[in-house]
């Protein structure tokens, strides 16, 4: 009788383990099914212009959304500057935090017009908390 309960014990704890390795591989592929629909969309209306920054392509790389900019600017606005604005806006934005609660992670590459790397900012939930607590800290 006792080995049947061990059994059963054992089994039962087996299923829960299961059960809980499934719910978060099942959350991971949410999160990046939501990562490459919000690459999909940002791809299709591709090249996006706003000042002297160009998106140029956006891509999914599991729960990463990469975006790739070029910067075009004569050096009136920095590019730490429009990414900094960038980070705000994402920050600020309740469709971007919705996707940054559940596990999306923005990936900002800002190249210059010859290709050269000159920001990689990456911008998830924990980036939006400590730029809320930096401006409650300012208060």
């Amino acid at each position: 009788m006792e080995r049947i309960f061990s059994k059963l014990a054992v089994s039962t704890l087996l299923l829960a383990t299961l059960a809980g390795c499934s719910s978060g591989s099942d959350k991971q592929r949410q999160v990046e099914a939501i990562a490459s629909h919000r690459a999909t969309i940002i791809s299709n209306n591709l090249p996006i212009e706003h000042g002297p920054l160009t998106i140029m392509q956006a891509k999914a790389k599991g729960s990463v959304v990469e975006i790739m900019m070029i910067y075009n600017g004569d050096g009136e606005v920095s590019p730490q500057q429009l990414v900094a604005k960038s980070v705000n806006y994402y920050c600020s934005n309740s469709e971007v935090t919705a996707n940054l609660s559940h596990g999306v992670i923005y990936d900002i590459k800002v190249r210059s017009e010859r290709g050269q790397l000159l920001i990689d900012q990456i911008v998830s939930i924990d980036t939006c908390s400590s730029l809320s607590d930096e401006s409650k800290d300012e208060k």
